[in-house]
């Protein structure tokens, strides 16, 4: 803060006495109650977009506004389920596709993209406790595998890599944390190394430059890959014995304050799994999932 030339002595006097009033206000024994968390994940934080305050109400009611990433695999499945609840929904669907090559965006940009350009934004992993209060899911429309995949055609399992060789995982994920448990338990021996990757395509990447035997990816980005680049082609999945697959839900988020649209949302994916659209669409695309339950 700044002040006049003219006024020093005063601007000090004054800033003494604000600060003296604010001492006496505080608790002389020690801060009961708890403690701020340290380090949580950006996504409970309460995010801020741009000029938010002068985004307003749409005024067209009769369209479903839905976001889709193209750097998420799954993006065009994505927005096929989303034109099918927009059609269950008597809706007109109104599709944004998130372009970026910012291979990671904090929670801002998606809070920014509900209030901007969509009521729903699909393709997101329904993980427990994974969201701050601002945020909201839709029941699941598939569940996806995270999963071992290998070039070589003589592995069929992750039981069949020989102790010592690589793995690459995608960091940070419920897959990846499963894998390092089960490696923490085994004699040192026994033990693959497992080589933590920031990204399921750096894993992939890795396994076709040999640097690893073994890529530990979402399969909906692998199948994304294949269809893609060739170079994947040869590529397959195994079986993850000894370990138990790791299968995760996937919907869309809204902002929290949509209630009404979530729960219309719901009986729509509800609707279209009962009728068989949602498997319909999956089976379209030859895609690594199934309908939720």
């Amino acid at each position: 803060m700044q002040f006049a030339p003219a006024f020093p002595s005063l601007a000090r006097h004054w800033l003494a006495a604000i600060l003296a009033a604010a001492l006496t206000m505080l608790p002389m024994g020690p801060i009961s109650g708890p403690a701020l968390a340290q380090g949580e994940p950006e996504f409970f934080e309460q995010p801020y977009a741009e000029g938010q305050w002068n985004i307003g109400r749409r005024l067209n009611e009769s369209q479903f506004r839905y976001c889709v990433d193209k750097r998420d695999g799954d993006w065009e499945v994505a927005a096929a389920i989303a034109d099918a609840i927009a059609g269950a929904l008597l809706l007109e669907p109104q599709r944004y596709v998130v372009d970026s090559e910012i291979v990671q965006e904090d929670v801002t940009r998606v809070y920014a993209l509900l209030l901007e350009h969509c009521d729903v934004h699909m393709g997101f992993k329904l993980i427990p406790e994974g969201y701050g209060n601002w945020a909201m899911l839709t029941r699941p429309y598939y569940d996806a595998q995270y999963v071992f995949v290998a070039s070589d055609p003589a592995l069929q399992s992750l039981a069949d890599l020989p102790p010592g060789r690589p793995i690459g995982a995608t960091i940070g994920t419920s897959a990846h944390v499963r894998l390092m448990s089960y490696l923490t338990a085994l004699p040192a021996e026994q033990r693959w190394p497992a080589f933590p990757m920031g990204t399921n395509g750096l894993a992939l990447e890795s396994l076709r430059n040999g640097v690893v035997d073994v890529a530990l990816v979402w399969a909906p980005e692998f199948w994304a890959r294949q269809r893609q680049d060739e170079a994947f082609a040869e590529m397959h999945v195994i079986a993850s014995d000894p370990l138990p697959p790791t299968v995760l839900p996937v919907g869309g988020v809204l902002l929290s304050k949509e209630t009404f649209l979530r729960s219309a949302v719901d009986e729509a994916i509800a609707a279209l799994r009962a009728d068989g659209s949602l498997t319909q669409i999956l089976e379209d695309f030859d895609f690594p999932a199934i309908a939720a339950p």
